[in-house]
C-alpha cells in the first residue's frame, strides 16, 4: 500500500508499550527510518496531540493515532527516457529544474511519464537496485505537478539520509516566487498556522484544523501591478501545498491556483487570455541552498516563460 501523501488513522485495541517509531513501522509496514523522519517531521499525532520524539511509548488502549507520510519510500518507476532540465550534477546528487506539468512520481491513474521515471532512466536505478537490494537513492522531495523549479535527487544512500535530515530539520534554503492577487497591507510579513487536511475537501489542506502541524511561510513583496503583487516566499517549514493554503489564507490566493481560490477574471481580456494560456498556479521554486559534507550549495532558476511572460505584461500595463 502506498502511505504517500496520505493521512492514516486507527485506534489500539490494546495498551503498547513499545516506541513509536516501531509500532508505526509494524502497523503500516513501512521502513523504521521512514517512520522516524516522518515522526521529527510532526507528522504523527496521539489522541490530537502532535508527537515528534521516536523514543515515545505511552500508548494506551483506545488511543487514536494518526501519521502523514510526507516522504516517500523508494518507489518502483519504470524507466522512461524523459527529458531532464539538470542544473548541476556531481557523484551524490543533482539538481533538476522541473517543468510545470510534470508530476514528480508515480500515483493513481499516472503509472508513467514522470520525473521519477525520468531519473530511474538517467541514473540507471533499476540495474543498480537489481545488483544491491539495499540500494537507496532517489527524490528528497518534491513540488506540485503545476509548480516549476529545483529540485535535489541523491544519487546513493549517504546522501539520500543526509539530505533528508536537513529537510526534517528544515535546514534547507528555499525561496519561492509567485503572483497574487491585489495588494498586501505589509510588504513583508510571516504566516504561521496550523496545516491539517481540510475536512470539507481532502484535496485541499487548512489551517482550520484540530489536529494540525505548525506551518510557517516568510514572504515579501518585491512588486506590485495593476491586479496582483508579485512576492518572494521563503519557506520555514516546508508542508505540502503550504504557500498556496498560507497566500489564501491571507486573502491574496496565488493567479490561477483553482484549488485555493485563485481563478479570478479581470476587465483585461488580454491578460485573461495569458492566465488561460499558462494554465497553472503561477508558483515557481526559484532557489535551493543546503549544506552538504562540508561544502555550501546554492542553486537558482530564473522565471520560466509563461511567468516572464505575464510579468512583462502587468509591467506594461502598470507604467513600468
Amino acid at each position: 500500500m502506498d502511505f504517500y501523501g496520505c493521512c492514516t488513522a486507527f485506534s489500539l485495541l490494546t495498551d503498547e508499550n513499545v516506541r513509536a517509531d516501531v509500532l508505526i513501522s509494524s502497523m503500516l509496514g513501512i521502513s523504521r527510518a521512514a517512520a522516524q523522519r516522518n515522526i521529527r517531521c510532526e507528522n504523527l499525532s496521539v489522541n490530537g496531540k502532535i508527537v515528534t520524539k521516536c523514543s515515545f511509548s505511552k500508548f494506551s488502549k483506545g488511543d487514536l493515532i494518526e501519521f502523514e507520510a510526507e516522504e516517500p519510500e523508494q518507489v518502483s518507476a519504470e524507466p522512461e527516457n524523459i527529458p531532464l532540465d539538470i542544473v548541476f550534477e556531481n557523484s551524490d546528487f543533482l539538481i533538476v529544474n522541473k517543468p510545470a506539468g510534470l508530476l514528480v512520481h508515480p500515483g493513481n491513474g499516472h503509472p508513467k511519464g514522470t520525473l521519477l521515471n525520468g531519473l530511474v532512466n538517467y541514473l540507471n536505478l533499476h540495474e543498480k537496485s537489481r545488483n544491491n537490494p539495499d540500494f537507496r537513492a532517489g527524490l528528497v522531495h518534491r513540488i506540485d505537478k503545476d509548480t516549476s523549479g529545483l529540485l535535489v535527487v541523491a544519487k546513493n544512500e549517504k546522501t539520500l539520509t543526509e539530505l533528508q535530515e536537513k529537510f526534517s530539520r528544515h535546514d534547507i534554503n528555499r525561496e519561492y516566487f509567485c503572483f497574487v492577487w491585489g495588494k498586501l497591507k505589509e510588504k513583508t510579513g510571516t504566516v504561521s498556522t496550523f496545516h491539517g487536511r481540510d475536512p470539507r475537501n481532502r484535496l485541499r489542506f487548512s489551517p482550520d484544523v484540530r489536529n494540525g502541524r505548525k506551518a510557517v511561510t516568510h514572504y515579501e513583496v518585491v512588486d506590485e501591478f495593476k491586479y496582483a503583487s508579485f512576492l518572494r516566499i521563503t519557506l520555514e517549514t516546508g508542508r505540502t501545498h503550504q504557500i498556496r493554503m498560507h497566500m489564501n489564507c491571507l486573502g491574496h490566493p496565488i493567479l490561477n491556483d483553482e484549488l485555493y481560490g485563485g481563478m479570478q477574471k479581470t476587465p483585461d481580456a488580454a491578460l485573461n487570455k495569458l492566465l488561460s494560456t499558462s494554465g497553472r498556479q503561477l508558483l515557481h521554486a526559484g532557489t535551493l541552498g543546503f549544506s552538504l559534507s562540508g561544502e555550501d550549495f546554492l542553486f537558482h532558476s530564473p522565471l520560466p516563460d509563461d511567468m516572464k511572460t505575464i510579468r512583462q505584461y502587468f509591467e506594461r500595463i502598470s507604467g513600468g
